[in-house]
This record gives structure tokens, sequence and C-alpha cells, in this order.
């Protein structure tokens, strides 16, 4: 009962009762050219209450047909268009797929999997351990490679990384995503997930190399927000907003990768829903 009320929302529903009174209009329609109307395919004796029974069963049975294709059709993934260019949220594995694929480690890139400066669970503590070379991680992350964004020096010698930083490393994009509190735990603000995803498209512009981008859905682990975490879709949204604001183009698109558990708890089939509202400029500023 609770995943019926998840997924039940009023642009659902909306979206269902349009589709179920266009085919309701399109059966009339056909009916009466071929000079037939409801009362012929009913008994004889049916009264006016009858048939406006089985106008409204219709009614519902269609819009409900209506709302369980929209949700299956975008259970696995969508298809979009934004900034010309195709964006796909699919439900996959991130390592197996082709092109640039985006990793999130803090501000510091660190790479200690100990289950307390890095899970070994989370994505970062798989790309470590299973996906890279230490040594060669190690030396990638302490070389100065160019950026738009400017590292600094903090107080116990160690060099800190703006948000949205990349650190390029063969086939993967390496995202300073998250601050570091005392006790190792990740954290952002919602500000600054935003201003982190804006950088982060900006620098994988600069290095893609004409491949397609591929990204976790950032934030959906282990991160804390100040304030309260975002829900999935809250967060897929804000990552659709900001690379629509940024203007950057993928030559080859962008795939957002999402968990099977992650992809059944969210509402895909209303992302069109966010796209056309930017078109027409509605709520165009809207982040998380």
């Amino acid at each position: 009962m609770k995943r019926i009320v998840h997924i039940v929302t009023r642009s659902l529903v909306k979206k269902s009762v349009k589709w179920s009174m266009a085919i309701i209009g399109l059966i009339s329609t056909v009916m009466a050219v071929m000079g037939i109307s409801l009362s012929d395919l009913l008994p004889k004796d049916s009264g006016y209450l009858v048939r406006l029974i089985v106008l409204a069963a219709l009614f519902v049975v269609l819009a409900i047909f209506a709302a369980v294709v929209a949700y299956r059709r975008s259970r696995n993934g969508i298809h979009l268009t934004i900034n010309g260019m195709d964006v796909d949220a699919v439900v996959g594995d991130l390592f197996a797929a082709d092109g640039v694929k985006v990793i999130p480690f803090d501000e510091y890139f660190d790479i200690q999997v100990d289950d307390k400066v890095i899970s070994r669970n989370s994505l970062n503590g798989i790309f470590v351990e299973k996906y890279a070379d230490w040594d060669t991680l190690k030396h990638t992350l302490e070389e100065e490679q160019p950026s738009l964004l400017d590292p600094y020096e903090v107080g116990d010698g160690r060099i800190c990384y703006p948000l949205g930083t990349i650190k390029d490393y063969g086939e993967y994009a390496l995202l300073a995503f998250t601050h570091m509190d005392k006790l190792n735990r990740a954290y952002l603000c919602r500000g600054e997930y935003e201003e982190c995803l804006l950088n982060m498209w900006d620098e994988l512009d600069r290095m893609y190399a004409g491949r397609p981008v591929v990204l976790p859905l950032l934030g959906s682990g282990i991160t804390r927000f100040d304030g309260g975490k975002p829900s999935e879709d809250d967060l897929l949204r804000c990552m659709l907003c900001t690379l629509r604001a940024s203007k950057r183009h993928f030559k080859d698109g962008v795939v957002i990768v999402l968990t099977e558990k992650t992809a059944a708890r969210m509402r895909l089939y209303e992302v069109n829903g966010y796209i056309e509202a930017w078109d027409n400029r509605i709520g165009e500023k809207d982040g998380l």
C-alpha cells in the first residue's frame, strides 16, 4: 500500500485522466463514423443510468491502464533531450558502461578504504579496490592537472580541492564531491551540491574528449546533507537542471546510471514533465 501511494502522484493521475479522455474521445469518434452508439452495444432495456455507469467504468479502467503503462515504460530508464544532446537515466552497472565514468571522492581525494574514511561498499570504495591501481591512482591524485578551479592548502598541509574539481584517470573522471568532517563523515549543503554540479559540468567539458559522460546518481549514497537529505527524485532533477543551466553539450551524450533499488524508489515517469516545464520557463531555477 505504501509503495502504491509513493507511485501514484498528482502528475501521474492528471496524465492518466488526459489519456483516458483522449482514448474515449477516439472511440466515440470511430463509433460515430460507423453509426454505432453505446446503447446499441447494451441490452435494449438498459437505461441512461446503466450507460453512465458503463462509461464511468470504462474511463476508470483506461485511466488505470494508462498509469500502469506510464510507470512500466519508465521503470528501467528514460530518454531525454537537453541542450540538444541525448541524456539517459538507466538502470545498470556504471563500471560496465562505455565512456568517461564519474567517481565521487571527498575534497581531499582520499583513497584510504577502511570503512572509516571510505566505505568498502560505496561506489568510491569499489572503484579504489577493484578498478584502480593504487600506485598509479595515488600519483594521479597528487600530480597537478589542468583545472578551471584552484586548489588550496589547509592548516594541516593537505591540499583541498573545490567541490566539482575533476581529476583525469584514464576512462574515469574523479570528482571532488563532498566535504569531510572530523569524524570522517562526508557531507555538503544543498547550495554546495548545485554549485558542485555546475563546476563538474564545466570540468567535464574540459576533459571528456568526445566520449559519452557516465555518472551515478550523485548524492544518493551515504553523503549527508545539511538540512536533510533530498529524495532520489530531487537529486536527479537537480542534476538535469544544472546540466541544462550549464549550457554544456557533450557530443555523445550523458548517461546517469541508477541501481535497481534506487530506480524502484523513484518516479522516473515524471522527469519529462521537468523538461516540459523548463522549456516553458516554469520553475527552471528550481534546484533542490
